[in-house]
């Protein structure tokens, strides 16, 4: 009885782990690719390779079985690696982010810095040996790259500004009166709620001063 209750205790610590409970996660995406890996923050959970790839992709489809082998492997090293796959289609921002353009990319995260594979990956070439080479020290002989932080809301209501007036630019230059009043509303909307809040501190600071 002593035994199991051991046993039990010590599989749950196991998995208490941040990289135990990491590698089950072995699909990142737009919403659990920070949380998980921390690749931006200097604290990085570990080393992480990463593989940009979709499930429609023939170089990916070769692709699987040997990753999916190497990850077991390496999940077992001393430091452990976490092997994981991004579906650039399904997480664009990660895609944008990185800088995704070619399938598969194979990205190491690894000491705050940020290694691309460039080598091939052929089954002739054995590209589970070439994987596991590039993981085990031939990441060095690539140029070291800053981790690309994650957008913040602020980046995403600029580039939303920027897109709505370039909207509003195409509609004057077309004179296309709908689609210049659908681009204005939003901005409309803005400013009003804009000027609203502030009358609402405004007149907070009078009703202040008077008491």
């Amino acid at each position: 009885m002593r035994a199991a209750c051991l046993l039990l205790l010590l599989a749950a610590a196991a998995a208490a782990l941040p990289g135990a409970a990491a590698q089950r996660r072995r699909v990142l995406t737009d919403d659990n690719f920070e949380h998980t890996t921390q690749a931006a923050t200097g604290q990085t959970t570990g080393v992480w390779f990463v593989s940009f790839c979709s499930p429609s992709a023939r170089a990916c489809k070769d692709l699987g079985g040997p990753w999916e082998e190497l990850g077991r492997e390496l999940l077992q090293a001393q430091p452990p690696a976490f092997l994981s796959t991004v579906d650039p289609h399904a997480s664009p921002a990660l895609a944008k982010r990185f800088g995704i353009s070619t399938l598969p990319t194979l990205l190491l995260f690894r000491d705050h810095k940020m290694y691309r594979f460039n080598g091939r990956l052929t089954p002739d070439d054995d590209p589970k040996a070439a994987l596991r080479s590039f993981v085990e020290g031939g990441y060095a002989g690539v140029a070291a790259q800053e981790v690309p932080p994650p957008p913040s809301p602020l980046d995403w209501l600029v580039k939303g500004g920027q897109a709505k007036l370039a909207a509003v630019q195409r509609a004057l230059e077309t004179q296309d009166v709908p689609a210049l009043a659908q681009a204005l509303l939003p901005l409309l909307l803005v400013c009003l709620l804009a000027i609203l809040l502030l009358l609402a501190s405004s007149m907070s600071r009078r009703k202040a001063k008077r008491e």
